[in-house]
Order: C-alpha cells, then sequence, then structure tokens
C-alpha cells in the first residue's frame, strides 16, 4: 500500500473516530443549545427581566398591605353646624360714650376782647350769614383748615344738609340761627390745654336750672318757650352751638347733645 492510500485511510478513520466521538457528546448537552424555532437569528436568546418594583399605592411583592384605617367623624364633623344668622355674627355696636364735660368754663362777657384770629373766624361767618345766601357758608367751611364738623351722621355735602335741615328748604332759617348765636357772649371751655374752645353761645355750658333771669332771656332768643321745657327735661343742650379754636379754625356748626 503506497503512502498516499495509507494517508487517506489513517484520515477517514481518523474522521469516522470524530463522528462518533460528537454524536456520544452533543445529546448530554443539547439543553446548551438555543431552539432554532424560537429564534431567526444567531443572537442567543435571554430570558426577559420582570420588574418587580412596587407602583405607587401597592405593596411591595412579598409583604401584605395593611388596611387603612377608617377615621370616624366625630360627632361635631359628621353634621355642619347651622349657619347663624347675620346679626349674630357682627359683634354689636358700643354705646357711644357721654361728652366729657370741659375742665374750665369761663362765660365771657361780651365778644369785645377775642383774640384776632378767633375774631376774624366770627366775622366770616356774620358775612356770610348776612348774606342770605347758605353758598357763602359753605365756601367759608371750604376755606378752613379742615372741614368742620355740621353732622352727626355720614353726610358729606354740608349745604345739602343744611337746606334739608332748614324749616325753609332753602337754609335761611340756618343762616338765622346763626346769626343769632354768634349775637350772644361765647363761653372759653379748657383754658390753657390743648382742647381750649371758644363756644356760641355761652349757654351751651350752662347749667339750664341755674339760668339767671337776663340769661333766660338770652335763652328765649334763640328758642320758643316749648322748645326751652323739651330741653329742660332732657337737661341737656340740644340746640345748635359753634366752636372755634384759639388759633381761628372752625372746628364745628352742629346741633345735638
Amino acid at each position: 500500500m503506497t503512502p498516499r492510500r495509507t494517508a487517506l485511510l489513517a484520515g477517514l478513520v481518523s474522521t469516522m473516530v470524530l463522528g462518533v466521538a460528537v454524536a456520544q457528546i452533543m445529546p448530554a448537552d443539547r439543553h446548551r443549545m438555543p431552539d432554532p424555532q424560537l429564534s431567526g437569528s444567531s443572537t442567543t436568546i435571554r430570558p426577559s427581566i420582570r420588574d418587580v418594583t412596587p407602583r405607587t399605592g401597592e405593596p411591595a411583592a412579598g409583604s401584605a398591605q395593611a388596611p387603612a384605617p377608617q377615621v370616624q367623624p366625630s360627632p361635631a364633623q359628621s353634621s355642619p353646624a347651622p349657619a347663624q344668622p347675620r346679626a349674630a355674627q357682627q359683634a354689636p355696636t358700643p354705646p357711644r360714650p357721654a361728652p366729657r364735660p370741659p375742665a374750665s368754663v369761663d362765660l365771657l362777657p361780651d365778644n369785645e376782647d377775642l383774640r384776632e384770629r378767633v375774631g376774624s373766624m366770627r366775622e366770616k361767618l356774620i358775612l356770610a350769614a348776612k348774606s342770605g345766601n347758605i353758598e357763602r357758608l359753605g365756601i367759608v367751611f371750604q376755606t378752613n383748615e379742615t372741614m368742620p364738623v355740621f353732622a352727626r351722621g355720614g353726610e358729606r355735602d354740608p349745604i345739602a344738609f343744611w337746606k334739608q335741615a332748614s324749616g325753609d328748604g332753602n337754609g335761611h332759617e340756618i343762616l338765622a340761627i346763626l346769626l343769632n348765636i354768634l349775637d350772644l357772649p361765647p363761653a372759653l371751655i379748657n383754658k390753657g390745654t390743648p382742647q381750649e374752645m371758644y363756644v356760641w353761645p355761652y349757654l351751651a355750658h350752662v347749667p339750664l336750672a341755674n339760668l339767671t333771669p337776663q340769661q333766660s332771656v338770652d335763652l328765649y332768643r334763640l328758642m320758643t318757650a316749648q322748645d326751652v321745657r323739651d330741653m329742660r327735661t332732657l337737661n341737656a343742650w340740644v340746640f345748635w352751638r359753634i366752636g372755634i379754636g384759639p388759633d381761628g379754625t372752625l372746628h364745628y356748626f352742629l346741633a345735638g347733645e
């Protein structure tokens, strides 16, 4: 046998022996090979990874979720409180304190010795009243340092208020009262204090039960006998009055206690 044939035969035998060995090995390792039916490519298939992260509000895997405790509403929360009437919700309005009596009262004999600025303001008021035009009195009020008090309520227009308060509807009665008040002497109250004030008429600070005959005549110059009786029953001055500060500022012209 030639060496070539010998080599071919040896190679054939070796191939057969290798094939038998491979055939014996493959059945034991078949589970390591991928199933060709599950993949159309040569890429090895990896098993999918399941996300076990608990979602919001869900219990984690392997743990039981405790039931949420149920809160029982209290009797006060189970039913809404009845709505209170508007009158009950509003705080009661405190009573207005009574005006304090002045620390001192000096009755002046006349209008001759008034301070210059006080006399000047008095003259302006007299001229406005003598004009017969209520608008003139309104101009004096507007040129004052501050708007004087002319009513107890929330009125903003003094001229409209005077016309409404006047018996004739034009304010003439108010102007006549103003003239009569300024014609009488004033009272100087709270002298030497920051509340110092000249008040017309002086009768506003004199006890009505202690009037002299001359003072009673002055009172009847301003009102009727029936008005005097009514005011004495109230025991308070409820008629018109004027207050001017020592610097000539007009502070008020109003009626009432």
